[in-house]
């Protein structure tokens, strides 16, 4: 943060912010992802342990249930070999009735140990063991009675073992579904991932092709323009982001090429004035000396006899010459008048100045606190001195003052410069009604020009002031705020 408000301030110290957003949008799409994976992830692992767990429960079941028919089978045995041995008139011996015994006895402890269910059908089973245990150590010879226990449980122990395997076999159907079901869910869980994945990537591809690519394309078609000499092009700025942030520098950089074009036509429009200068000193301006000396010449070499006769109209043609020598003069003044690139604007203006002074017999002072306090851009400079040769101009031809003063001021973020005499000053309004500007409206377009303003403060016998507000250079009046007034 504190990096882009530095940038800021060095760029553009009236400019937007630009807190920088796209690494923050790209973590929370990729914070979205992953949160989407971690839940899909978490949910399917958790559906796929429950299926795993209800496998393992099927089959324990499973197992139960066998339990149940090797019980069946067992008791079955157990009682075909009773009844054979009723038939055969013997009797089963006591090592194959122990073993009958401990087994059904091993199977009913092993399945009541891991059914805890059904205790009364397990019951009834134990109870029917144990009078088949009291039939083995009857007399061969069974009765009647001993047949129906037989017959009862024989016929019993099927509907016994039918209830509990359908018990089981019911729990495992549920188990089943329930499983079924949960992979179902699973499926529809990574379905919708890949669904909302999907959108997802798509809206990440819109948005990255709306906010990022789409105008880095800009700024490159941007870039090329300005590279095939088109320094008027901007790009719009429409985020907050880092690709504003680049936007805004690459306008800001746009006008400072313009600027520094504008500022290059300047220097060849100046360098073109002091040719055309150089020109008129080397030809109109010494014809005219030439034909001043030579109207002098004459006027001093007539008889007195002729010399009443023309010494007029000598004296009107010398005031004619010495005029237009003048404004020749005064053109050549005004054309080399120009920012040297050596000296800058307080030099230049200083020597300005001192032979203004000379030339016009009008001593002007310059004020100025500290030099270093003011700094402007090469339009303004040139803008200010036109301005300033403007307004002297005036105070020559028209103010008859005997002195002025050119006043350098700082007011937060720019400079007032106040040219100010002591001449016999006007009514505003009633020169600006008559349309006798004296050039004041071609410097408040001068000023206003270079983004400044000019006012007039004048009246009868009062003299004159035209106070001019120009901008100092951008992050000059930050970087030197401490130097005013020091």
């Amino acid at each position: 943060m504190g990096k882009n408000h530095r940038l800021k301030t060095v760029m553009n110290p009236d400019g937007p912010y630009f807190p920088g957003r796209i690494n923050r949008r790209l973590s929370v799409i990729f914070g979205i992802l992953f949160f989407v994976v971690l839940l899909v992830g978490g949910i399917s692992l958790y559906l796929a342990r429950s299926i795993f767990l209800s496998a393992e429960e099927i089959r324990r079941e499973s197992e139960r249930v066998d339990l149940i028919d090797q019980i069946h089978s067992t008791i079955h045995h157990f009682v075909s070999t009773l009844q054979r041995a009723r038939l055969q008139g013997t009797t089963i011996p006591d090592s194959g009735r122990v073993a009958y015994l401990q087994g059904l006895n091993t199977l009913l402890q092993r399945y009541e140990r891991e059914a805890r269910a059904e205790r009364e059908v397990t019951g009834e089973i134990r109870q029917m063991i144990g009078g088949l245990a009291s039939l083995t150590l009857l007399d061969p010879a069974l009765g009647p009675r001993e047949l129906e226990a037989l017959n009862n449980a024989e016929q019993r122990i099927p509907a016994l073992a039918h209830q509990l395997s359908m018990a089981h076999r019911d729990k495992m159907e549920r188990m089943v579904q329930e499983s079924r079901w949960r992979m179902q869910l699973i499926i529809g869980f990574y379905a919708a991932f890949v669904l909302v994945g999907g959108l997802l990537i798509l809206g990440s591809g819109f948005f990255f092709s709306r906010t990022i690519a789409r105008p880095l394309r800009g700024l490159a078609q941007a870039a090329a323009d300005v590279a095939q000499g088109n320094l008027h092009r901007q790009v719009p700025v429409t985020s907050k982001d880092e690709i504003g942030q680049l936007s805004h520098a690459f306008n800001i950089m746009t006008g400072r090429l313009k600027a520094h074009e504008e500022s290059l036509k300047g220097l060849a429009t100046l360098e073109e004035r002091e040719r055309l200068a150089q020109e008129l000193h080397d030809s109109l301006a010494q014809d005219l000396a030439v034909l001043r000396l030579k109207v002098i010449e004459v006027e001093q070499t007539l008889v007195p006899s002729d010399r009443e006769a023309v010494t007029e109209t000598l004296n009107e043609m010398r005031k004619i010459v010495d005029n237009a020598y003048e404004d020749v003069r005064q053109a050549i003044f005004g054309l080399r008048t120009m920012i040297s690139k050596g000296l800058g604007l307080i030099p230049t203006l200083t020597e300005y100045l001192h032979d203004f002074s000379e030339l016009r017999k009008i001593p002007v002072d310059l004020r100025i606190d500290n030099t270093e306090a003011f700094r402007f851009s090469p339009p303004v400079e040139i803008q200010l001195i036109r301005i300033i040769h403007e307004a002297l101009t005036n105070v020559f031809k028209h103010a008859e003052a005997t002195r002025s003063t050119v006043k350098f001021e700082r007011e937060g973020k720019l400079a007032k410069v106040t040219i100010e005499d002591n001449g016999k000053g006007f009514v505003l309004e009633e020169v600006m009604g008559k349309g006798f500007h004296f050039g004041l409206q071609t410097m408040r377009e001068r000023a206003g020009g270079v983004g400044g303003r000019l006012d007039i403060q004048t009246f009868p016998h009062g003299g004159t002031r035209v106070i001019v507000y120009l901008p100092l250079e951008k992050g000059f009046y930050e970087a030197d705020s401490g130097a005013v007034g020091r």
